[in-house]
């Protein structure tokens, strides 16, 4: 009888196991359309945005996913089949968030390559961030010092624009600059919000 019951538990956790990886493999494309097809008022970024905001601010509970139906659903329900890659992208932002010697934090922009599009997508990705941040931390507009300015900087970087006729090789530039001063401006507001989970906090240059 025990000797089933291993057994029984270790296909569960190979299946567990697989199941994960693949909720985990979705591409950003792939969540777009799910969301889209499931008439969500977030796209694959925002939401990346949003989740990174709420946890970069601090929030350990579950009240993650009622906060997610709230603004981006009508405070209704995703259907089930949306909910596991969305809570493993929650999970995925949560691991790297945490890994702050190895930086491994990625903004979820776009994976289209005309840079005019990534730059909407960049401050798609800023402005949800910022919302989830602001849930999380309800007296954010208090903060002063270096946080108060990364929250500055970063309001600052969701209304940067550009023009059509703008030299598409400079504004790739610019923008991968901007990228990694947003992806440091993160990992300082989780490293702030999250004192004494972690060791040290990235330094802004």
């Amino acid at each position: 009888m025990v000797k089933r019951w291993l057994f029984y538990l270790q296909r569960f956790t190979l299946i567990s196991n697989l199941l994960r990886k693949s909720i985990m493999l979705i591409s950003h494309s792939d969540l777009n359309q799910q969301l889209k097809s499931a008439g969500i008022g977030f796209n694959a970024t925002e939401l990346h945005g949003f989740l990174s905001g709420l946890l970069c601010g601090g929030l350990k509970d579950q009240s993650w996913l009622p906060l997610l139906y709230q603004f981006s659903n009508d405070n209704h329900a995703y259907p089930t089949g949306l909910v596991q890659p969305v809570t493993a992208l929650y999970e995925q932002i949560s691991q790297t968030l945490s890994d702050v010697e190895g930086f491994t934090f990625e903004l979820g922009l776009t994976e289209d390559e005309n840079v005019f599009i990534q730059a909407d997508s960049l401050s798609d990705w800023a402005n949800q961030f910022l919302l989830g941040l602001g849930l999380a931390q309800p007296e954010l507009a208090k903060e002063k010092g270096e946080i108060g300015e990364a929250v500055d900087d970063l309001q600052d970087i969701c209304q940067l624009g550009y023009d059509e006729d703008d030299n598409e090789e400079e504004l790739a530039e610019a923008l991968e600059e901007i990228i990694e001063y947003v992806r440091t401006i993160a990992m300082l507001f989780y490293s702030h919000f999250n004192e004494g989970e972690i060791e040290s906090k990235p330094v802004l240059h």
